[in-house]
């Protein structure tokens, strides 16, 4: 039998169709603005096939467990959507939905980096910061929206965040940090390689990222900020959370040693206690970008096998 998983954030929606633990076959959209269970269904319908037995959601933003309610997010069109209502009423079929971290978590502890690992973080870069917080091995939901450490207070006087407040932590550490700061760069310095290599080219964090792995020095700097900003509030994770090992995933999380190196780095200067304990490990997602949606397949699944608690309370 086949699950689809479904993973919805700002600008993209991911599916896949999983048979076991393997991806059969991948799809990618633009989300366009639409509402998060417009946007499932079209994808899920591209991917169908008569095995499929259940699928799995996961949305960026707060999302009611275990209703499947998607409450609100800066990044997703809609409030207050049941989109788990509305899929298994279209489908007829058991569907799960919950924070696209969560699925990324599921994901790389079931098969990824976290594998052996019973209590970690899974922090998910892209175009904002999201993550899950796993406690003996479980998944921690809170009252449903545990890990939205992207919109922890972080620089009071910093720039107006897409959730409405000023300062959030992604205003610094996430793909639209990067574009802004380059923005900026290239308005300083037009005729700079740095402008020359990007003019024909769409600005997003993956071709400035691109640009620094090709020696760009600009891009260099602009890249390894953001890794540093995004170290310094891994920091102060750490100190709330003391982990065994976080994840960075995410469609710029996954870019990998870019990123995650400077991160790494600062986030060793500057951990509470220093002298007197070890950095967790923080390693790149072994799913890459793929691990919302894969693990949104596998929740999924293992809700239908009764593994998990699915049922409204």
């Amino acid at each position: 039998m086949a699950t689809i998983g479904i993973d919805i954030g700002g600008t993209k929606v991911l599916g896949v169709r999983v048979e076991g633990h393997d991806v059969v076959e991948r799809r990618v959209g633009l989300v366009n603005r639409q509402p998060p269970d417009v946007a499932a269904f079209e994808m899920i319908e591209s991917l169908w096939t008569d095995d499929v037995d259940t699928a799995g959601v996961g949305l960026a933003g707060l999302v009611r467990w275990p209703e499947g309610v998607f409450a609100w997010g800066p990044h997703v069109a809609g409030t207050d959507i049941d989109v788990r209502a509305v899929l298994e009423e279209k489908l007829e079929i058991p569907v799960v939905v919950d924070n696209d971290a969560n699925g990324a978590a599921w994901a790389e502890l079931t098969v990824g980096a976290a594998q052996g690992y019973d209590n970690f973080l899974m922090v998910t870069l892209g175009t904002g910061i999201g993550g899950s917080v796993v406690i003996d091995g479980q998944i921690y939901r809170g009252g449903s929206f545990a890990g939205e450490w992207g919109h922890m207070p972080y620089d009071p006087g910093g720039v107006l965040c897409d959730c409405g407040k000023k300062g959030c932590w992604e205003t610094v550490a996430s793909g639209p940090a990067l574009v802004r700061m380059a923005r900026e760069m290239l308005s300083i310095n037009p005729d700079s390689s740095f402008a020359n290599r990007l003019e024909s080219v769409e600005l997003t964090g993956e071709a400035i990222t691109n640009a620094a792995d090709a020696g760009d020095e600009i891009a260099r700097g602009l890249v390894a900020q953001v890794g540093a900003e995004f170290g310094r509030g891994l920091c102060g994770l750490i100190a709330a959370f003391d982990p065994d090992l976080v994840v960075v995933g995410g469609g710029l999380g996954s870019i990998g040693e870019s990123i995650v190196g400077p991160a790494r780095r600062v986030a060793s200067d500057n951990l509470h206690g220093r002298s007197h304990r070890l950095l967790p490990p923080i390693l790149v997602a072994a799913l890459g970008p793929d691990a919302g949606a894969v693990g949104s397949a596998m929740l999924a699944q293992s809700a239908l096998d009764g593994e998990i608690f699915r049922e409204n309370t």
